[in-house]
């Protein structure tokens, strides 16, 4: 059987579209391919990409522009990458009516959400009185909170327990869920951690970082494996 090649959505400095590599290392590792999609590709480009593509991967990074959910800008903590912005609103829509699996970390669950209907926290210092401290100083290979997973959910069937110690390196997090989209995890202190969709399609996404430690902690593996497991079965 051919890997299944998986779309990633990266970031951006300057003229440079850029991936961690633990993302695609994690994709590799879990039997697919990653193909990362440069920042300035246009829609037709895009939809042949899509086409091509078995699943999606929304990477993370700086925030979205708060006029794609409504907002102004709250302070100058919120970062926005338009260009970043205008090729993943594109993509989500696009992604979403291939039926196909999807993905998102960090950014990523804002991205999709935001591009499904949803809103975002801004700061959550700023917004969120009593939150945890949402964005560590320990490298990213240590977890430094604990995340509550609902019962019945896909991502409790995947992980197989209630509650994980994961990674964090946030200041946004989900406020309203995009059309569909319902809440799977959340942090001790309320805020949103995972989101996937109502129905029986492969849609998950989870606000901390799993890439980092998919190599070392089983919980993350898992997490791309079900997904790569779904891309498989598209490819069939």
């Amino acid at each position: 059987m051919k890997r299944p090649v998986i779309l990633i959505f990266a970031s951006r400095k300057d003229d440079t579209t850029f991936c961690c590599i633990r993302y695609s290392d994690a994709i590799t590792s879990a039997g697919g391919i990653p193909l990362i999609v440069p920042m300035k590709t246009d829609e037709e480009s895009l939809k042949q990409l899509c086409d091509l593509a078995d699943g999606f991967l929304f990477a993370g990074g700086v925030d979205l522009d708060p006029s794609l959910y409504g907002e102004k800008k709250l302070n100058d903590t919120v970062e926005i990458d338009a260009m970043r912005d205008a090729l993943e609103m594109s993509a989500v829509k696009l992604a979403f009516e291939t039926g196909k699996p999807i993905l998102g970390i960090c950014r990523g669950i804002q991205s999709v959400n935001v591009g499904l209907g949803g809103s975002l926290w801004q700061d959550i210092p700023a917004q969120i009185e009593g939150a945890l401290c949402h964005q560590q100083k320990a490298p990213g290979t240590e977890t430094t909170h604990t995340v509550n997973i609902k019962p019945g959910t896909k991502l409790y069937k995947i992980i197989g327990a209630e509650t994980v110690k994961t990674n964090t390196f946030h200041h946004q997090a989900v406020k309203a869920p995009g059309k569909g989209l319902i809440v799977s995890a959340q942090a001790e202190d309320g805020v949103t951690e995972a989101l996937e969709t109502e129905d029986d399609r492969y849609l998950l996404l989870i606000q901390w970082h799993p890439e980092f430690t998919a190599v070392t902690d089983k919980v993350s593996a898992a997490l791309f494996n079900s997904f790569i497991e779904e891309a498989k079965r598209v490819r069939v």
